[in-house]
Parts: structure tokens; C-alpha cells; sequence
């Protein structure tokens, strides 16, 4: 029997563990936390209550349970143990040590891009205490984050020098090794740009983008999708050089994806690199777009199967028949949560739903509540299951008040999409 470890729990976590029972693994999740606040040990055949930092003990218990691979979703402090416990057990490890290296030091990413001319955001330096001459050559604003973050936690936007000291302060916190970084911030459009390897073949096969609410910090990604203008472009300007500098980090496996940044003068900046699970990990909507479930393949990796070049999917570009979305539900304050309403109603074929925030959770303003998955035919489909969500669902705190931000941008989104899309069928949704 092939036995597969989960590590922790983070965004389409059950979506994962139901993919890899389809497979036909036998599946384990692990982490310290109760069934109620890790939701996928409840689809699993079997979890532990061992922390994910306890490599000790996890090497012995894999070892007597006959362990045949292990996995992670997002979290890349989870994903650094998939990396350390498969080297102990001596199994198939899906992470590739040289891209996880420029993944996790955003700085030598960054060197690396200039190498290959892909442009990144102007740095700046300070010492520990910053000196008067360096916080005078800073121009405003900028963003600090930690070198070797993720998910934008330590990361602040400054204005001043107030808020840039304090900024510094906060990204050093929440940096493992202490390193931060401090750019330019760039106000643009997103987008992310996501390749396949296999075979000594990379290819670029699919672009996302991403819509804030208006009056919500810029780094709250409330929806993202397939219906991106910026597809056309970057393959024109980019995709040669990305994949040379691919090639260049000896990435051979699994997936990859960029994310790249457009100013308002239509000049492109490159943010980040990884090679790994993205965010919205959405394995059943993307088949539907692409012809085939990313998670699954990552899964295979994992078990140490061997893709050929011929397994990797073609280019998906617009205009597209079928687009997966993804709906980021954050909250706009601080508060706890009485109780979560709604989302049972919504159809588990239509909507993959993933929690992050549980009922009696205290939380902070801006964290990342839940998340919905779904497909998508047109843009006015995109628009109508967005409002069908708003008017079925709500996160209540402690007053009874709904305490995510509901994306409604509608016209934007419309104009956006709308060029991008085939439209083929609409359903709209009963808001009543």
C-alpha cells in the first residue's frame, strides 16, 4: 500500500488529500492542531498529532509506518520539511534545491532576473540602525517585507521615515534569518505566469491575473482568474527569458511560476519566483481550463513517477471558453468569529470552498478567511457567481456583522475579462 504524509494544513489542503485518495494512496495528515482547525485530517484515512516541526519524531513514525511520500500545500515553512524529511527518509522530493533557493531569498532572485535583463524594482540599503544619509537616498514609498517571507507576512508599505523604521522593525520579526528587503513600490497590475517541466522541456502554459477591492491595501488579492490582458505581452517580452533563467537554475520538474508587476507606464517588473504549489491550488478547476489537475501532477512527483515532455499540457491563451476563479474572502478588522453562514448552500461541484479562519477564532485585520473556487464561461458568469457568494455567505463576528470584504468591482472586472473570454453559457444564480 503507498502511503502518502501530508504536512500541515494551508489553502485546497482537502483538495489535495482528496486527489491523492483518487490516486489511490493511502492518505495521513499531520500537524498539532485539533481536526476542527485542520479540516483535512478529517477527509484523510488517517492523521497524527505531531507537529510538523518534530523531525525526529516524524522520520520514526514514517519509518515504522512504511511512509512512501510526503507533501505539502503552500506553507513554505512546511514545504522546508517536506524538503528535510524526505532527504532523512530517503524518498522522492518534488522541491528542486537550487529554484527553492531563489524562492526563498528574494534578493538573489533578483540578482538572478537582472542577469537575465528581466527587470526587478530599484533596492535600497540600511544598516541595523539606519544611518541619516541612507534613509535620505530612500524615495517614497517603498515596501519592506522579509527576504525569505511569504504570503505577505512581516510585509509594510512606507510612506515616511517613521513608517519605514517601523516597517523594518516588523519584516525582521517575521524573517527566519533576520534579512529584509526594501524596494521601490510599484502600483500596477499582476499577474502570474505559470510553466510545466518535464523531459529537459519547459513550457509556458497558462496566465493568471488579479482584482483588489477598491480601498483595500494593494496586497489583498480578493479575485483571481485566467482572464488576463496580460498573456499576449508577456509571452512577447518575457517567456524566453524565464525560461533561460529555468534552465539556467537547473529546474527540470514539477511546476514554476513568476510573478510580474506592470506599472502604470506599461513597463513590467518581475516580484517573485517559486516552484511549487500556488495559492489558489485549484487542481479540478484548472483541469477543466487546461486538461489537466495540477495538484495531481505535483502528487506524482511525489511518488517519484517521471513525466515525459509529452505530458505536459499545451499553451492556454484568450481568448478562453473556461477560466477558474478564485475568491479571497479577507477580513476588514479585527475581531472573533461567532460563526461562519451560508457556504453549506453553495454547490460542492460548483464551489470548492477551503477555510483558514473557524468558528471562535480570534483575528486580526486583513487575514485571509476562506477561499472559493469555481469555473467560469463568460465574464458575466465571473460577475454573477461573485454575487451569488456575497448574497449567500457571511463570516459573522461577535455583533452579528459580516467581517469579510466582499469583492464588487464589477465593472472593472467586466471590462478586464470580457475581451478575454468566449462567452458560451451563463447561469445566474438565484440571489434571493
Amino acid at each position: 500500500m503507498n502511503k502518502f504524509l501530508m504536512l500541515g494544513t494551508s489553502l485546497g489542503s482537502i483538495e489535495i488529500v482528496e486527489t491523492a485518495r483518487n490516486m489511490g494512496y493511502y492518505t495521513i495528515v499531520t500537524d498539532n492542531l485539533d481536526p476542527d482547525h485542520s479540516p483535512a485530517k478529517k477527509v484523510a484515512d488517517e492523521y497524527w498529532m505531531i507537529s510538523t516541526n518534530d523531525l525526529d519524531l516524524l522520520e520514526k513514525k514514517c519509518r515504522e509506518e512504511k511512509v512512501n511520500a510526503v507533501f505539502a500545500g503552500i506553507s513554505e515553512y512546511n514545504l522546508d520539511r517536506v524538503k528535510a524529511l524526505t532527504e532523512r527518509l530517503g524518498l522522492p522530493c518534488y522541491i528542486e534545491d537550487t529554484a527553492w533557493k531563489y524562492a526563498r531569498d528574494k534578493s538573489a532572485f533578483k540578482k538572478k532576473c537582472r542577469e537575465f535583463g528581466i527587470p526587478v524594482a530599484e533596492e535600497y540599503t540600511v544598516s541595523t540602525t539606519p544611518k541619516p544619509d541612507e534613509l535620505a537616498a530612500i524615495e517614497y514609498p517603498v515596501v519592506v517585507k522579509p527576504i525569505d517571507g511569504a504570503g505577505n507576512k512581516g510585509l509594510s508599505i512606507c510612506n515616511n521615515e517613521k513608517e519605514l523604521i517601523a516597517g523594518c522593525r516588523k519584516a525582521k520579526e517575521n524573517s527566519e534569518s533576520g534579512n529584509i528587503l526594501i524596494e521601490r513600490y510599484i502600483l500596477g497590475e499582476e499577474s502570474w505566469h505559470y510553466y510545466f517541466l518535464a523531459d529537459d522541456v519547459i513550457r509556458h502554459v497558462y496566465s493568471g491575473c488579479v482584482f483588489r477591492q477598491p480601498g483595500y491595501p494593494t496586497f489583498l488579492y480578493v479575485l483571481g482568474t485566467f482572464a488576463n490582458t496580460e498573456y499576449h505581452e508577456f509571452k512577447e517580452q518575457f517567456d524566453e527569458k524565464c525560461t533561460a533563467l529555468l534552465e539556467n537554475l537547473g529546474c527540470k520538474k514539477g511546476i514554476a511560476w513568476f510573478q510580474f508587476i506592470k506599472d502604470r507606464k506599461g513597463k513590467y517588473y518581475a516580484l517573485e519566483m517559486a516552484q511549487r504549489m500556488s495559492a489558489d491550488c485549484a487542481g479540478k478547476a484548472l483541469k477543466k481550463a487546461t486538461g489537466i489537475n495540477n495538484i495531481k501532477w505535483m502528487l506524482e512527483l511525489a511518488f517519484g513517477k517521471k513525466h515525459t515532455a509529452e505530458t505536459i499540457p499545451k499553451p492556454v491563451g484568450p481568448p478562453y471558453k473556461c477560466v477558474p476563479c478564485v475568491y479571497y474572502q479577507f477580513s476588514d478588522r479585527a475581531g472573533e468569529i461567532a460563526s461562519l453562514q451560508g457556504y453549506n448552500d453553495l454547490d460542492p461541484e460548483r464551489f470548492q470552498i477551503s477555510f483558514v479562519a473557524h468558528e471562535g477564532d480570534s483575528i486580526q485585520k486583513y487575514k485571509l478567511l476562506a477561499r472559493i473556487v469555481f469555473n467560469a464561461y463568460s465574464s458575466e458568469e465571473i460577475c454573477e457567481s461573485i454575487r451569488y457568494i456575497n448574497a449567500k455567505t457571511s463570516i459573522l463576528d461577535l455583533n452579528n456583522n459580516n467581517i469579510y470584504i466582499p469583492f464588487t468591482d464589477f465593472d472593472l472586472l467586466k471590462k478586464h475579462a470580457e475581451a478575454q473570454m468566449v462567452a458560451e453559457s451563463v447561469e445566474v444564480y438565484d440571489n434571493g
